[in-house]
């Protein structure tokens, strides 16, 4: 059984509730972050606190909780839960609302430690699928709690393909992101991002550092014709990591094997991610 903090205290999931009235509940309005441990110690805990800052200021909701507060309080849960590894998912709230519609200033904080859980090694060995639909994202540069659009477009990829692992947004012709991944492509050796319209993932940005400390990379705009005829393509997340995808739509990618390009960047980011552990990276 979990940990968790809310709004003060600390209690175990069987007793951690949300008043109804909450305008999270009532009508979709907060914001949240997610991260994971590697050796104990939260992945880039301050670039997931300050998204989740700049989360609250593109949809106006108080945040009354400094980066430091949140720190210690994230810190604490996280040692009131014995995981050796864990996920962290903090929520900001609307908090109550006398009309039950306009916001008053009075936001709730959660923190909730889970254990991680892995998604299947065969993934990582003989890649993934995913499949592409046209939708846009409201307010993409805001971690909101509003995933009616994910929830909806999962369901309806997984009747098209129940093997797919995630669905990609695409738009005007464009590849943007996943629902909860970032997506890159290789094509000629070149590693390609979208950089434009999506939200920026903590995890995209350490695989941008690790892509350009060895290879060269392109952000701009992905065309779906771009996306079905790259040689290597890509999802990335905090609770993904680094996955290798040998099909899109009815495409196969790169010959339905994993490429070398894609090999590299996952041992790659393993490496990283055990000297974070031992405490050698930041």
């Amino acid at each position: 059984m979990s940990v968790y903090y809310i709004n003060g205290q600390y209690v175990d999931t069987e007793n951690a509730t949300l008043p109804v009235s909450d305008l999270a509940i009532l009508r979709g309005y907060g914001i949240f972050d997610f991260l994971r441990t590697y050796g104990g110690k939260p992945f880039q805990l301050e670039a997931h606190l300050q998204r989740l800052m700049r989360s609250a200021e593109l949809i106006d909701l108080e945040c009354p909780w400094d980066i430091d507060t949140l720190t210690d309080i994230i810190m604490e849960t996280l040692a009131r839960n014995s995981y050796d590894e864990s996920n962290v998912r903090i929520v900001v709230t609307g908090g109550d609302s006398p009309d039950n519609f306009m916001p008053q200033g009075n936001s709730r904080l959660l923190v909730m430690v889970t254990p991680v859980q892995n998604i299947a090694d065969h993934y990582y060995t003989d890649g993934g699928e995913v499949v592409t639909m046209n939708i846009a994202r409201y307010i993409p540069g805001a971690k909101s709690l509003n995933y009616i659009p994910a929830i909806i477009a999962r369901r309806k990829a997984l009747k098209m393909n129940p093997k797919s692992l995630e669905t990609i947004y695409r738009n005007d012709g464009k590849v943007i992101e996943g629902t909860t991944t970032n997506t890159f492509i290789v094509k000629d050796g070149q590693w390609i991002t979208a950089g434009d319209r999506l939200l920026h993932g903590i995890t995209r940005a350490e695989v941008i550092k690790l892509i350009e400390s060895y290879a060269t990379l392109e952000t701009r705009d992905i065309t779906l014709e771009e996306y079905y005829n790259a040689d290597e393509v890509i999802i990335t997340s905090s609770n993904k990591e680094v996955v290798p995808i040998v099909k899109v739509d009815d495409r196969v990618i790169g010959g339905g094997t994993v490429g070398e390009q894609t090999k590299r960047l996952m041992q790659i980011w393993r490496e990283m991610t055990i000297a974070y552990a031992q405490g050698e990276v930041v």
